[in-house]
């Protein structure tokens, strides 16, 4: 018989949550005396797309390409999102199992849309361009019509503005994350997958919205045990339960801050942006591209050994300073060796630990928090990975010890645990199985 995997990822999650969620009526059903990692270990930058693609990879941001949620520009963000699988580099867990004879299913996992090795895909995706309808947009991130079908029908799920298009209608906490789930559940009930991905946000969101810590998280909490329920409800309905193994896990934690810093507008003021009278980058020569409370700098020509010395010189000013939000400058051969992080920037500022960064080249230097923006609210991530809170896993089932309990293991150890449980390859990966916790 087949092994058979759900993989739930509740962004922002951490550590510290599971005292709540231990409380709660599905965790205790569905995962009480499983094991667990009380702390994942990040990749870096601890930004979500990155961290779920090595989460699916076993792979650091060097191998799998992916170090940013988006793909550089010095204009607007929304469309440059890497939605699309052709953004990852390396084999992962979907491709892996595809070649055993599994049957996949990915609902809102980063970095997925149109992947060829998902049979049931709905992609993270958010109507991008005008005149986007559900089913338009979800048909060109790949879903195949039978999804496209479970999605239409859930539809009265989202929040009442998302016909009007764009990120900012579509994905609200958590009218998005009720919709994801009952599409998930959905496909579970009809089409019981073997192997299963499902991510959603809303812890993530309040905590952007209003703070790392506080009782605002409890009622996202509650929720986020109804959406394991849903799910497990599903699985059993479909007949799958007790041959599933479960996990539930994490990518990052958050850290509240106290201030949005605008790198840029520094940088132009050294004579290294340029900007026009709307205070838009019309050129540079170094750039700044905000990855929250970390940022990459690129060069425009990062052969330019005069402008590289330059540049860096003046960075370790301003670092020394103390006052421009930043308080460690990597070259890109410095962050590469210590964290496995590599890409065509060529320095990362890493936060004091209450600032974040933000791409504007507009005055004045310090932004207002602003809630519209994950990188700008009242706390973020992106840090150093060690730093903060902790995301956390812990998974029961037939191929599971019961009660194991781990400090701490690297977040690309996860892909090379599932692969050990379906028993397909993934040789490249660069984490390896979390034994302690497999029968």
């Amino acid at each position: 018989m087949k092994k058979r995997l759900l993989v739930f990822s509740v962004d922002a999650m951490v550590f510290e949550d599971l005292a709540y969620l231990r409380t709660k009526p599905n965790f205790k059903k569905y995962l009480e005396g499983g094991s667990s990692v009380e702390r994942i270990r990040s990749i870096y930058p601890t930004v979500t797309y990155p961290n779920h693609v090595s989460m699916m990879t076993g792979c650091y941001a060097d191998k799998t390409g992916v170090y940013s949620n988006y793909r550089f520009t010095t204009d607007s963000k929304e469309d440059t999102w890497q939605w699309f699988h052709d953004s990852v580099k390396c084999k992962d867990i979907f491709t892996a199992a595809k070649e055993k004879g599994y049957t996949t299913a990915s609902i809102f996992w980063t970095c997925t849309g149109c992947h060829p090795d998902i049979d049931y895909l709905i992609n993270e995706y958010w109507m991008p361009n005008k005149g986007d309808t559900l089913e338009s947009s979800f048909a060109d991130a790949g879903s195949s019509p039978e999804v496209i079908e479970i999605i239409k029908s859930h539809a009265d799920l989202l929040h009442p503005d998302y016909v009007k298009g764009g990120r900012k209608n579509f994905m609200i906490h958590p009218y998005d994350d009720e919709f994801l789930v009952a599409c998930a559940a959905d496909i579970i009930r009809k089409f019981a997958p073997e192997v299963t991905f499902v991510h959603n946000g809303q812890i993530d969101g309040i905590r952007h919205t209003q703070g790392a810590f506080g009782p605002h998280l409890y009622p996202e909490l509650d929720r986020v045990d109804k959406h394991l329920g849903q799910l497990c409800d599903a699985l059993e309905e479909a007949g799958v339960l007790e041959n599933t193994d479960i996990f539930m896990v994490s990518d990052h934690g958050q850290r509240d801050i106290k201030r949005t810093i605008k790198l840029n507008a520094l940088l132009a003021d050294y004579g290294l942006v340029d900007v026009n009278e709307k205070g838009k980058c019309v050129d540079y020569r170094a750039y700044c591209l905000s990855n929250a409370m970390s940022s990459l700098v690129y060069l425009k020509d990062p052969n330019d050994k005069e402008l590289h010395d330059r540049v860096y010189k003046l960075l370790c000013h301003l670092r020394d300073e103390g006052i421009y939000g930043f308080s460690e400058v990597f070259t890109r051969e410095e962050i590469a060796e210590k964290e496995h992080l590599d890409g065509d920037f060529s320095f990362v500022l890493e936060s004091d630990g209450y600032t974040s960064f933000s791409d504007s080249c507009k005055r004045p230097l310090v932004a207002k928090l602003d809630l519209t923006d994950f990188r700008f609210g009242r706390a973020t991530h992106g840090y150093y990975p060690d730093f903060g809170p902790q995301p956390t896993l812990v998974a029961k089932g037939p191929s599971i010890k019961e009660g194991v309990v781990i400090d701490r293991r690297p977040i690309v150890d996860e892909a090379p645990t599932y692969a050990k449980i379906l028993g397909v390859d993934l040789s490249d990966a660069q984490g390896s199985p979390i034994e302690e916790i497999l029968k």
